[in-house]
């Protein structure tokens, strides 16, 4: 037992405490090595509680979603792995819209369907997203071009003073992939989405458009983290290339990589995905530093054969 170990189950004897916990069992890539120390909280006075101790102690703590877009080193990860899972949702009805605040903890996918059920759309294309919302929001989750942040009102965080506090949309700073929480220390605990009432009928042909979308195009039977690589801020070069994308925004990471005749291109057991370059997937053992390995051969790729740089979507815990 570490010292980290012996502390905590001290301090902290109430809490669902496991140590040493494999975080291959806890990921969408099913790799990983352990967590010192992994817990599980929804209350709010128990999460802020323990990131003051761990402050006071000057202990590293990470948080986990659904564990759907994050990849663990191979050696583990030291310290604390919090799991938020407070689930909450609660809706305010008004004229021709609400405010539906969910907690962090909660599938994508079930709350998408809450929504639908309560008769408001805007998440719809989201049902088919891995993961928490507290995840989704922290990555600002797309879905082609519409982002999650889009339809979010503001966003309840735990603050490294340790205050709860509600932060507006324009405060959250969503941008593609992107959120200020990635850079801050800002715990996400709860989210309010200002949605629209729907027809019930035209959000499910929606979700049925976007489940066939991914069915035909994703590798969902596999460990995955989703995909690897975002996509590429377009430019005139690439425009000239790929005349099909020249009224997009963004070049498709995947397609790149196909064209640069990766897919099927592997390390051990981590593969580029047959159906999606900008996936991989683990077909058996993978490893961390395989998917390193493979991310570093696949940028050095396709920089040579169209000088762009590939931006990873992917998380890191060490």
């Amino acid at each position: 037992m570490t010292e980290l170990q012996r502390q905590i189950k001290t301090k902290f004897s109430e809490f669902p405490l496991e140590f040493d916990v494999p975080m291959s069992q806890k990921t969408y890539f099913k790799l990983g090595g352990p967590a010192e120390v992994y817990v599980e909280l929804a209350q709010k006075e128990q999460i802020a509680s323990l990131i003051n101790w761990c402050q006071e102690n000057h202990y590293q703590y990470h948080f986990l979603g659904g564990g759907s877009n994050i990849i663990v080193a191979d050696q583990g990860i030291a310290g604390i792995v919090i799991k938020i899972i407070n689930q909450s949702i609660e809706l305010e009805k008004k004229s021709n819209y609400a405010l539906i605040r969910v907690g962090a903890g909660m599938k994508t996918a079930l709350c998408v369907r809450k929504t639908i059920d309560e008769g408001y759309g805007g998440l719809e294309y989201f049902l088919g997203v891995p993961g928490t919302i507290g995840g989704a929001i922290y990555n600002n989750a797309h879905y082609l071009e519409d982002l999650i942040g889009a339809h979010v009102n503001r966003v309840e965080v735990l603050t490294e003073k340790g205050d709860f506090t509600w932060l507006d949309k324009e405060t959250c700073e969503f941008a593609y992939d992107s959120s200020r929480f990635q850079r801050t220390k800002e715990i996400i605990y709860q989210v309010e989405f200002l949605l629209e009432q729907g027809d019930k009928n035209e959000s499910m042909a929606m979700v049925k458009k976007a489940t066939e979308y991914r069915a035909q195009t994703q590798p969902l039977g596999l460990p995955s983290s989703g995909c690897i690589f975002q996509n590429v801020p377009n430019s005139q070069t690439l425009k000239e290339l790929f005349p099909q994308f020249k009224e997009r925004t963004h070049v498709p990471g995947g397609f790149l990589i196909d064209q640069a005749g990766l897919k099927g291109a592997h390390e051990g057991d981590i593969e580029v995905s047959e159906k999606h370059a900008a996936f991989f997937v683990n077909k058996g053992n993978g490893t961390a530093d395989q998917v390193q390995k493979l991310i570093t051969r696949v940028k050095q790729k396709v920089a040579e054969k169209f000088n762009v740089s590939l931006q990873e979507e992917v998380f890191w815990l060490k």
